[in-house]
């Protein structure tokens, strides 16, 4: 089998990544692939993204092996594998995390920040993750679906960007 030559190069990368996260040297932010993790950085927080740790479920192919646990807490089993394969990977306390990078578990976020440019069900499984932590949450939610961006549509983000 024929090995990509910076498949060590990288699991070193996202090892020290994740080991930041676990330090405890900065607070963490979770944040959606989208943003504002920029914002969130410059304001000195540490961003954790739960999405990546949904593919890394998809990637070991255990994603089914917690799926069903969200299901069970009422989670359709018809919206985004991520979102139900990391909601049901921290409900088993179990992550490939811990067999990959000897961490304790995903990060404790001190506040929760997503953007639901890519999907709306970001917002469910954020505030999934805000009433468990008791940790503030905020959202950025852009008009989707237009054929034209206008100076309203512009406004509005703005604002709540601002917000």
């Amino acid at each position: 089998m024929y090995k990509i030559a910076a498949t060590e190069n990288m699991k070193k990368l996202m090892g020290d990544y994740f080991l930041s996260l676990e330090s405890g040297s900065k607070k963490i932010a979770w944040c959606t692939s989208v943003g504002p993790a920029e914002l969130l950085r410059s304001f000195g927080f540490e961003v954790y993204f739960p999405e990546n740790h949904g593919a890394l479920l998809g990637a070991t192919r255990t994603a089914m092996d917690f799926i069903p646990e969200a299901i069970k807490c009422g989670y359709s089993g018809h919206v985004c594998s991520y979102t139900t394969a990391d909601i049901g990977s921290f409900l088993k306390q179990k992550t490939p995390l811990q067999s990959h990078y000897n961490l304790k578990g995903i990060p404790k976020p001190d506040i929760i920040a997503y953007n639901t440019n890519q999907c709306r069900e970001v917002e469910d499984w954020f505030t999934f993750y805000a009433d468990y932590f008791k940790c503030p949450i905020v959202g950025i939610q852009p008009p989707r679906h237009l054929d034209e961006v206008t100076k309203d549509e512009v406004e509005l983000v703005v604002k709540q960007f601002k917000k």
